[in-house]
């Protein structure tokens, strides 16, 4: 520290250590003692182990961490399940009737572990983030009829719109949990706390002093440093201090000496006057002596922590070697173990995964390392850090192995989360990908405030330990979802989701040794719970998963469980260790929703298969796939009472159908309840995520002027951001949708847009965080708004952030072709009146998918066995209901000893069907399609297109052929018709 801080901080010692004392005073608590007697509560052993130093010059990269000898440390992630839950407040806005999805706006969130709740032998886990506070507890037995987890939002009375920047800390060793939110820019922090995981809270009162700074708010506790002193076990008496910090206009701390209902003045780290530091702190610590520390990510273009060893009355600057401060706002983080040695992480340059050590509260420092070289990590985004016995500490991060800019929009990385143990006090690590196969973010991931689509993961997250020592990282995953998480890692776009994730350690070494497993450097196990999602689109399943936790031995393969209830899965397959992805195309009956479990095998055994997911019918590419639906008890449903018919969303469906002229075309649809009446001067809009816009989202919609005449366009969607506060979302028209789009008066709005006119994203890319909004009353200045009191209803995206269940993701698959699914290939089964006798034209000869009757007498096709006598019928059942579009007829042609690919000229008057009719079952009877009674038919090909329906099987019934017998070729049942 320069001799002008230390006079700056002289000055301010003495001004605020008489306010220290006062407020001591107005709380009633006497913590002052002489100086010189010295405390006998906190104590730990001396430190046993010698660091190993590696000194280098600032900036000088840091080397490889040396390696752990040791088996590598096994997670599995949990992540907050899709449960409508209702809530007292939004921070989507205030509401009479509010809902939202559990843990799925989960931005920078913050866990911590309660080792004293009488709930769970592990402890009960905090999870705090947006204005939700959930309580997660973890059932290790795998249950045959139960959870291995359970999630509860018990949120604090403080948690209420309009705030920002959440923040929780639970100590683990008093089991208090707090939770502390700002509001807005206001300088105003409302906090509160619970002894008893949420049942209860106590609201906190700010007393003295500002409350807080208006930006990334941090709370910790801990013992008080001498020559303070607390008993402890005294009733009503809270032993440790707990320390608020926030930023702007300057990074400032308050104490609370009563366990956190009030605070005293808050004191600068780093005063403006003779500031040093700068970008965003990290959590606060407090050391097993006192000692209080707050980690910088820039301080004299170094990272470093800002330490106090007065109880927050003076702090220093104490800089960490070979870092390199980012142009970015990422927290850099500490961990402290029972020893007091400090364990600094950081993202070195955003470049490298740095951790350090200090046994001297940061004056030196030691084992100064990169634990992402293992990887080949180029770029690092939020790191944390947590530490419990002597030695044994671990950091967490995400990490990508892309080189650039990881805040370009042109950023086309994946990141994962990524976990580094040590278990000798920083000298060797042992670094795990937690999420293998399954990215955390696609692209770029933005570090420096204000609103942009890839700020989904907003600017931290958190990692705590259990009472049985396992390491547990609370993070945001921003590609949730089978679109997302199945992707290839060349696919652009994101999912853009703010999901809440807990990553916990199941095998390996604990940072309790008490818990270690026995042998612990040899210690095998059955493998971790893969985690795994799905992906349905029309009749096929997509399946993927990701295994990090092998139990120290080869997987030698995975069991794919397959029901069509919950909890009823069968065996359908086995596949070998090397595959992590399976299409299940036998998944094809459009009434069933099919449920899954995937279960890892290694040496030892199998894994817990508690990892059901389910497959619902969407719908497909060609008639729509559905990405977000309303559930029918969303609060503002027509049927409560909360919006008209005419506004209330039903669902959002993005299709790639083909065009009659060959274009390459988008289709969206928004179903809305009816639209037998349409309002005047309303908008519909559906709206993505893409950096193709020149507002970071694009949006198609319906509009009606005054006279409730309808038009239709496409446009794209900014958000402005001035200082700290971000402004409302504008839209601005950037030219009409194609001739075609249209609504009808069931509620159904079905807009067409040129793949060109929206980015022109190829195969495989995704369309991210996709929703809808309606507006209603809109006036001149309200028309282009996106976020207005005009707003009506929308689906789960908070501004851009998807916040859905499941994930409102597409994957683009080019323009569509036809799902024919009267094909065998689909489980659909030809009969019919009568077959020929030689077997040489079996029904099944009419379903395989051939048109041209090659072979014909050989299974080239259908002819029946009674010459002149009519009529004949082919049917085709389904492999359950599908829904049916197009039904395509095709007969023998004339040249069919050399035939032909068909189309609508090709002749078929010589030994073609003549008079036919095209039927579909609609459950009680058959029912003749539009078109379907022909006479006089002479094509060897037939198409019939109709409205959609869903039928279970559909058949032909000929009532006259040429040359004595009814002669089918191939029936086709199709889902998809040229616009």
């Amino acid at each position: 520290m320069n001799t002008n801080l230390s006079r700056n901080i002289s000055r301010q010692v003495r001004r605020q250590w008489t306010a220290y004392k006062r407020w001591s005073l107005f709380t009633g608590l006497t913590i002052l003692v002489l100086a010189g007697v010295v405390s006998t509560l906190h104590t730990r052993a001396a430190n046993p182990l010698a660091p190993t130093l590696t000194a280098a010059a600032v900036g000088t990269p840091p080397p490889p961490a040396p390696a752990d000898t040791g088996p590598k440390i096994g997670y599995q992630n949990y992540e907050a399940p899709g449960t409508l839950v209702q809530v007292a407040s939004s921070s989507q806005g205030p509401a009479a009737h509010t809902v939202e999805y559990l843990g799925h706006d989960a931005g920078e969130p913050s866990i911590g572990v309660n080792w004293n709740s009488p709930n769970s032998t592990t402890g009960v886990t905090s999870y705090q983030s947006d204005l939700q506070t959930l309580f997660v507890t973890f059932n290790d037995s795998c249950p045959v009829n139960g959870q291995t987890v359970t999630w509860a939002n018990r949120p604090s009375p403080s948690s209420q719109f309009i705030d920002s920047d959440p923040i929780g800390f639970t100590d683990r060793y008093t089991g208090r949990t707090f939770a502390g939110e700002l509001t807005l820019t206001s300088g105003d922090n409302k906090t509160a706390y619970t002894d008893d995981d949420g049942q209860t809270w106590v609201v906190s009162a700010f007393g003295q002093g500002i409350g807080s700074g208006v930006d990334h708010e941090t709370i910790g506790g801990g013992p008080f440093h001498a020559p303070l002193t607390r008993p402890t076990g005294v009733p009503g008496l809270y032993p440790d201090a707990v320390y608020y910090c926030s930023q702007l206009p300057a990074a400032a701390c308050a104490r609370s000496d009563d366990g956190g209902a009030h605070f005293g003045p808050a004191i600068e780290v780093d005063p403006p006057a003779d500031a040093h530091c700068g970008g965003l702190h990290g959590h606060i610590k407090v050391a097993p002596d006192g000692t209080v520390y707050v980690p910088f990510n820039y301080c004299d273009g170094q990272g470093a922590v800002v330490v106090s060893e007065d109880n927050g009355i003076t702090w220093n600057i104490r800089h960490v070697t070979n870092t390199v401060s980012a142009g970015n706002l990422q927290d850099p983080a500490v961990g402290i173990d029972n020893n007091g040695r400090v364990y600094f992480a950081m993202g070195s340059n955003s470049s490298t995964a740095v951790v350090a050590t200090s046994d001297d509260q940061g004056r030196t420092w030691q084992n100064i390392y990169d634990v992402g070289a293992a990887y080949g990590i180029q770029n690092v985004a939020y790191p944390a850090a947590v530490a419990a016995d002597p030695g044994r500490a671990a950091v967490a991060f995400y990490g990508s192995t892309t080189a650039g800019n990881p805040q370009a929009s042109d950023f086309n990385g994946v990141w994962h989360l990524y976990v580094a143990h040590t278990f000798d006090g920083g000298q060797h690590w042992t670094t795990t990908d937690a999420t293998p196969n399954a990215p955390v973010q696609r692209g770029c991931i933005w570090m420096s405030g204000g609103a942009s689509i890839c700020r989904n993961l907003l600017d931290f997250f958190d990692m705590t330990v259990d009472k049985q020592g396992r390491v547990e990282v609370g993070y945001v995953n921003g590609c949730a979802g089978g679109h997302c998480a199945q992707a290839a890692d060349t696919a652009k776009g994101n999912a853009y989701t703010a999901t809440a994730v807990i990553a916990r350690q199941s095998s390996g070494r604990r940072l309790v040794a008490q818990y270690d497993p026995p042998d612990p450097l040899n210690a095998t196990s059955v493998p971790g719970l893969p985690a795994l999602t799905t992906r349905r689109v029309g009749p096929v399943v997509h399946l993927g998963w990701s295994e990090a936790d092998t139990g120290n031995l080869p997987i030698t393969a995975y069991n794919i469980y397959r029901g069509t209830a919950s909890g009823a899965e069968t065996l359908l397959t086995s596949v070998p260790s090397t595959q992590t992805t399976y299409d299940d195309t036998t998944a094809n009956d459009s009434t069933k929703t099919y449920y899954y479990q995937v279960v890892a095998v290694n040496g030892v055994g199998s894994s817990c298969n508690r990892n059901e997911v389910a497959a619902p019918y969407v719908g497909d590419s060609c008639s729509g796939l559905i990405v977000q639906r309303n559930p029918a008890n969303h609060p503002e449903q027509s049927a409560q009472g909360q919006a008209p018919a005419s506004l209330t969303i039903d669902y959002i469906a993005v299709g790639e159908p083909p065009f009659q002229d060959g274009s390459s075309n988008f289709m969206f649809k928004m179903k809305v309840n009816d639209l037998s009446t349409v309002p005047p001067d309303s908008r519909w809009r559906v709206v993505w995520n893409s950096f193709s816009s020149p507002g970071q989202q694009y949006y198609v919609g319906m509009r009606t002027d005054q006279n409730g005449a309808a038009s239709f366009e496409y446009g794209s969607i900014a958000t402005a951001v001035v200082g700290l506060v971000i402004g409302v979302p504008t839209e601005t028209k950037l030219g009409a949708a194609l001739p075609q789009s249209n609504f009808k008066p069931d509620g159904t709005i079905t807009i067409y847009v040129p793949k060109a006119a929206v980015g022109s994203p190829q195969p495989g890319d995704l369309l991210g965080a996709v929703n809808g909004r309606t507006f209603t009353g809109d006036t001149a200045e309200t028309q282009n708004l996106e976020r207005s009191t005009a707003l009506i209803d929308h689906t789960f995206v908070k501004a851009q952030r998807d916040n859905g269940a499941p994930a409102a993701t597409y994957t683009i698959v080019g323009t569509s072709t036809p799902i024919n699914y009267a094909l065998s290939l689909f489980g659909a089964l030809a009969s019919a009146s009568s077959s020929y006798a030689n077997g040489g034209f079996p029904p099944s000869s009419a379903n395989d998918g051939e048109h041209k009757g090659l072979n014909w007498g050989n299974n080239g096709g259908w002819n029946d066995n009674t010459r002149d006598v009519f009529p004949d019928s082919l049917q085709v059942d389904l492999n359950g209901a599908q829904p049916i579009s197009e039904i395509r007829v095709y007969t023998l042609q004339n040249q069919y000893l050399t035939p032909v690919e068909p189309d609508a000229n090709t002749p078929a008057d010589v030994y073609g069907i003549q008079d036919f009719d095209v039927q579909t079952w609609n459950g009680t009877t058959w029912v003749t399609v539009p078109g379907g009674h022909v006479i006089g038919n002479d094509k060897a090909m037939r198409v019939f297109t109709f409205p959609t329906i869903m039928t279970q099987k559909i058949r032909v019934v000929v009532n006259n052929a040429r040359a004595h017998f009814s002669r089918i070729v191939e029936v086709e049942a199709c889902n998809c018709p040229a616009v």
